[in-house]
């Protein structure tokens, strides 16, 4: 009955359920330049990126058997799904940044600088990442079904390694440096904070590299998909 409003109401929701338990029952606080910001904000626009990338790669883990039919129809292009997917998880990241400006306002009693507005390049860069890592997960667990019990796993780790709920300042430094090199959330979310609440510009060079970065991956797994997409009607 409420149709599009679940969609809004899901991550707002979620937003004072963790902002409750992490402040409230855990006492948590941010340490660093943002910490005077409401903690579920911080925390939200972690989990804003973190929830897109997550939905792509869960979402990818049984994209072609759960689009079987258009698989099988030598009039579709299998190779059209993993955009689909994006774009549609891309509509639930416009959703849940709405719910975060509602909250913002409510917090904060003031707008978001136009500095906010940066959110969305780092967005699409990590979009173009998303899409490649997810068209070579849909290619893999087509053949190798496990991998949709394995990818849910992996992402969920991948929360609790991305300064979603704690700087990654707050790391040893030896580990601090792995998270900051092999966690392909650890810019993005950062950055994100950046934005939002410190009003700063973009690293130009720190965008450029992870931009090619994705690039790259997307270039690997629009090969390996192409490859693997000739024998989805044989295996779905």
């Amino acid at each position: 009955m409420f149709g599009l409003v679940w969609t809004l109401m899901t991550p707002m929701i979620l937003l004072l359920i963790y902002g409750f338990v992490f402040s409230q029952v855990f006492k948590s606080r941010w340490v660093g330049e943002v910490q005077d910001e409401p903690y579920a904000l911080l925390i939200f626009s972690g989990l804003m990126i973190f929830n897109f990338l997550s939905e792509t790669l869960n979402g990818s883990s049984s994209l072609v058997q759960s689009n079987a039919l258009l698989v099988k129809r030598t009039t579709v292009s299998p190779r059209l799904l993993p955009y689909a997917l994006t774009l549609s998880t891309l509509f639930t990241f416009a959703i849940n940044s709405l719910a975060f400006l509602i909250m913002y306002v409510w917090l904060n009693r003031r707008l978001p600088s136009p500095f906010a507005l940066q959110l969305y390049v780092l967005v699409l860069a990590v979009a173009i990442f998303a899409t490649g890592v997810g068209m070579i997960i849909s290619a893999v667990s087509a053949y190798f079904r496990d991998v949709q019990q394995i990818v849910p796993l992996l992402t969920t780790a991948l929360l609790f390694f991305s300064p979603v709920f704690f700087p990654l300042e707050s790391l040893p430094d030896g580990i601090e440096r792995v998270v900051r090199t092999a966690n392909p959330l650890s810019y993005p979310i950062e950055q994100s904070k950046n934005v939002l609440f410190l009003e700063q510009w973009l690293s130009f060079s720190g965008l450029a590299q992870y931009t090619i970065g994705a690039l790259i991956v997307w270039w690997i797994g629009s090969r390996i998909f192409r490859v693997a997409a000739r024998g989805f009607a044989d295996v779905v």
